[in-house]
């Protein structure tokens, strides 16, 4: 597998790249932010990347270090992110940024990514929140949460499908029984 490249860079434009390693010269998708900070065409610069098959094209995702391109490859393995979509969310936020953003559940900023709206940024929280095991900051869970959360996930729903549905729903004031029935209600077709 393919991790790193070092070349002479012969072009670049904002999300792209071509660089020249001996008489190869690659075309790499790149965040817009990262080509900004890029030396100039004739330079050399190593950048962390990683190749996807998309048909029956290859195509290379170039990042300024490691914990980006590690960012990238955990998003992109989610369901309905593809590597565009995680090329955007890393033109927008660092990886740590990033994690604040899915930790402290801030829809508005994840929303502004192109391609991101408010109900796949919350689906973004919940599932990234789920991969790298962060708990919430602003919102913490009550016995009542808990409680609802086992029984859906009882009731055949995955953590994570319950965790969506009670994060959208949960407000620390319902009981039991109300908090299950508005959970419930996400799940019924509208």
């Amino acid at each position: 597998m393919l991790s790193e490249i070092t070349g002479q860079i012969t072009k670049k434009i904002p999300g792209k790249l071509w660089l020249k390693t001996g008489p190869l010269v690659w075309e790499i998708f790149v965040p817009f932010t990262f080509t900004e900070n890029l030396p100039p065409p004739g330079e050399k610069v190593r950048i962390s990347v990683c190749v996807f098959l998309r048909g029956e094209i290859f195509e290379m995702y170039g990042f300024p270090d490691d914990t980006y391109r590690e960012a990238f490859l955990l998003l992109s393995s989610l369901p309905r992110i593809g590597p565009r979509l995680a090329l955007n969310l890393l033109a927008l936020f660092s990886p740590q940024e990033l994690e604040e953003a899915v930790r402290t559940e801030d829809v508005s900023a994840l929303s502004r990514v192109p391609g991101i709206g408010p109900r796949r940024a919350e689906r973004l929280c919940v599932e990234l929140r789920a991969r790298l095991g962060l708990k919430r900051r602003h919102r913490e869970r009550s016995p009542i949460y808990e409680e609802a959360l086992t029984a859906l996930k009882n009731l055949g729903f995955s953590a994570v499908e319950a965790e969506e549905a009670l994060s959208q729903v949960f407000t620390g004031k319902e009981d039991l029984d109300e908090l299950l029935r508005k959970a419930l209600k996400r799940f019924s077709p509208a």
